[in-house]
């Protein structure tokens, strides 16, 4: 009698036992081998990974964000549902935070390029905080690829938008 079963465990009456047993160690083996390489492939980080930079942002005036603004050197993306717009200021490697709706929530600005994420938070949620800016500054790349979100959220969550369309500059 034997004690294993399925295609890798098949007794063939004339080899006996130990010829079952082989068979079983063989696939047991095999498998294992399989699940190694399947766990090390799944759990690898991407070999394009990039870092996250998240700043608080400083307060600033509406007419700080949009002094010298022309249509080649800022980008803003205001989606609907989030209460907030963010800037990019090209000229001058800075991510600004417009808080359309003081409700309770802090308001984030998001910009995606290059394999890195750069996040500017604006924490004016009460009342004070309609239409309140901050901005946050950065040395990336001056030319590359984006794309950006806005989102709102608490001490331990936030939601962020879909992304703007992909920008190049």
């Amino acid at each position: 009698m034997t004690c294993c079963s399925g295609p890798c465990c098949r007794t063939e009456p004339w080899k006996g036992e130990t010829v079952a047993r082989l068979r079983s160690l063989a696939c047991s083996a095999l498998l294992a081998t399989a699940l190694a390489v399947a766990s090390a492939t799944v759990f690898a980080a991407p070999a394009s990974a990039g870092s996250l930079y998240w700043k608080n942002g400083t307060n600033v005036s509406k007419s700080t964000v949009w002094s010298g603004a022309t249509a080649s050197n800022i980008q803003c993306y205001t989606p609907s549902g989030y209460n907030a717009t963010m800037c990019i200021r090209f000229d001058r490697r800075a991510i600004y935070v417009r808080n359309n709706k003081a409700n309770g929530y802090f308001k984030l600005g998001q910009w995606t390029g290059g394999g890195n994420t750069y996040i500017c938070q604006n924490n004016r949620t009460k009342s004070t905080g309609d239409n309140s800016w901050v901005a946050c500054q950065w040395n990336w790349p001056k030319k590359n690829c984006y794309t950006m979100r806005t989102g709102y959220g608490q001490h331990e969550w936030y939601v962020i938008s879909g992304p703007s369309g992909i920008k190049c500059y």
